[in-house]
């Protein structure tokens, strides 16, 4: 029976995503973790990523990757980029992916696309370029659709 919900049906392009030789799927992030990344982003984490993350605590899949909890070795927290892009925190950016070329998707927090996600293109970062997905879930879904070629 095919997933009929989007979460369900990222929980399994997830698990199935192509990983490096020798990577496994990390899991989801536990309570503390949440609460590390809490702590350190300073803001509200909103429920829907704190979902996500429950799920998988961040990993090394798609075109550049999924942002999650700090974690040794393994991929990208969104803590670490936040310390690259202070200015993402004043305006409610949360970086959650890359798209491996130097660009950046943003779950967006305040504001009247709260909820949303927005992509910054490289050319200036300190912009957000335009809003790329409704939700958190349907952006993993797409690019992970578009990394197995079935977008």
């Amino acid at each position: 029976m095919e997933p009929t919900s989007t979460r369900e049906q990222v929980v399994r392009l997830v698990l199935a995503a192509v990983r490096e030789p020798g990577a496994s799927f990390p899991g989801g992030a536990d309570d503390a973790e949440i609460a590390d990344l809490r702590e350190a982003v300073g803001v509200p984490l909103p429920p829907e990523l704190e979902e996500w993350l429950q799920v998988c605590k961040g990993d090394v899949i798609g075109p550049g990757g999924l942002y999650g909890v700090r974690q040794p070795g393994g991929a990208t927290s969104i803590a670490s980029m936040l310390e690259l892009f202070p200015g993402w925190r004043e305006r409610g950016w949360l970086p959650v992916a890359g798209d491996g070329n130097g660009d950046y998707y943003v779950l967006l927090t305040a504001g009247e696309l709260a909820g949303q996600v927005g992509f910054v293109d490289q050319c200036d970062y300190d912009v957000l370029d335009h809003v790329v997905a409704g939700d958190l879930w349907t952006l993993v879904r797409n690019l992970l659709l578009a990394d197995a070629g079935r977008a």
